[in-house]
């Protein structure tokens, strides 16, 4: 399987209410007509016929991308891993403050096709993939040390200075690194299974 890729989270989405509609329109031929994507002369091209397609082009690496984003919220769930307000503001409030103005902030949602509260739960969801990984691989104060001693001169800071950034440096290699052995542990614990046919095939390729 690809690797988790939090930001699939929003094809993601709309991928599972595709699954939701095309399984309802299955028992009700009638649906698949009215709940047309598009049409072609007297043809309509139903939602079950985009969420098929859409299926078989990028399934694979969505539902693996939705396994993780599930795994990621039981095992912060039975950790007791949480992510606060204030920690989502602290990422979303320095955008604002360099685009200025609400309008700026606007623009910025629009050219990403999202709204606010999309954003919010985007970086809630990034926060807390990094809290479980941070606890399940976290940074020593050696392997801060041994890096600093590397780089210091290319830093240009105290090691208190440095000392941040290199921790973030390093917890994001840590995710990079143990990614997919950490999907298979956690797949393992919670019993994953796929259940549809065609994903089983794509995951195997």
């Amino acid at each position: 399987m690809k690797k988790f890729d939090i930001s699939i989270l929003t094809v993601a989405v709309l991928l599972t209410g595709l699954a939701v509609i095309g399984v309802s329109q299955a028992n009700d031929p009638a649906a698949a007509h009215t709940s047309a994507v598009a049409t072609v002369g007297n043809t309509a091209i139903s939602q079950t016929a985009l969420y098929e397609q859409m299926k078989k082009e990028a399934g694979a690496k969505v539902v693996t991308d939705l396994i993780a984003i599930e795994l990621c919220k039981q095992e912060a769930a039975a950790q007791g891993i949480k992510v606060t307000e204030q920690e989502i503001d602290a990422k979303i409030n320095p955008i604002k403050d360099k685009l200025k103005t609400p309008e700026k902030f606007q623009e910025y949602l629009q050219e990403r096709k999202m709204n606010e509260k999309e954003l919010r739960e985007r970086f809630g969801m990034l926060l807390l993939r990094d809290k479980v990984f941070e606890k399940a691989f976290p940074v020593t104060e050696e392997q801060i040390k041994e890096y600093y001693e590397k780089n210091k001169e290319k830093l240009g800071k105290t090691y208190e200075e440095a000392r941040p950034e290199i921790a973030e440096k390093l917890l994001e290699r840590n995710r990079r690194k143990h990614s997919d052995e950490w999907l298979e542990q956690m797949k393992k614990k919670y019993n994953v299974q796929i259940m549809d046919p065609v994903l089983v095939e794509q995951a195997k390729e």
